[in-house]
């Protein structure tokens, strides 16, 4: 288990946002090269997994960029994570196998960029294999409602060999997100739109 209590932390804790990450992180690779596991040790496991992950969608913003050391430790958690979900798919541990086919997704996902504050000018995808937060609603009347200017809509489509990492399936999405974790890839890319998010004035009604 982690030392760090994720629930008590806020976005600008970044010393004890790294820790604990990065514990979970390494509770993971543990797990992940362990002779033998036991479905107790999984359930530790899946603590850590949900109190990160839920720090992730409840206490990261909107629009606001991450620290770098905060955000290459999430970076490092999913891409362990992922190398995790890959392996236990195919488990003969029916525990194993079900948590992780529950969580790796496949279907299409949306994401929002956009201004924090005032501006007339739109926020492009960056292509860098980062792990994001995507939704599987196509509309989100709360993400732009934070947004100004031109928002960019992104389609994205999650096809073989890859997969996403469902946050709902363990409980850590909001209701009107159904959060999916994915890098911004070209290639699964499939339309780009530019929307009119709320003017100043409006979001201040």
């Amino acid at each position: 288990m982690i030392s760090v209590n994720m629930a008590l932390l806020w976005s600008d804790d970044t010393e004890q946002i790294v820790k604990g990450v990065s514990e979970a992180t390494n509770n993971i690779v543990s797990y992940y090269n362990a002779p033998k596991t036991s479905k107790n040790m999984l359930s530790e496991l899946r603590a850590d997994i949900n109190s990160v992950c839920a720090f992730w969608t409840g206490k990261t913003y909107v629009g606001t960029p991450k620290v770098d050391v905060i955000k290459n430790a999430f970076q490092s958690f999913f891409e362990e994570l992922m190398r995790l979900l890959l392996t236990m798919k195919d488990s003969k541990k029916t525990y194993e196998a079900r948590i992780a086919n529950d969580m790796l997704f496949r279907g299409t996902v949306y994401r929002y960029l956009g201004n924090v504050s005032p501006s007339n000018k739109p926020v492009d995808p960056i292509f860098d294999n980062v792990y994001v937060s995507w939704s599987k609603c196509s509309e989100n009347s709360y993400i732009l409602s934070k947004l100004y200017g031109p928002v960019t809509l992104l389609t994205c489509e999650i096809t073989e060999p890859l997969y996403g990492i469902d946050l709902t399936a363990i409980g850590c999405s909001r209701v009107n997100e159904q959060e999916v974790v994915f890098p911004t890839i070209a290639e699964c890319i499939r339309e780009i739109k530019y929307l009119r998010a709320k003017e100043e004035d409006d979001k201040n009604d």
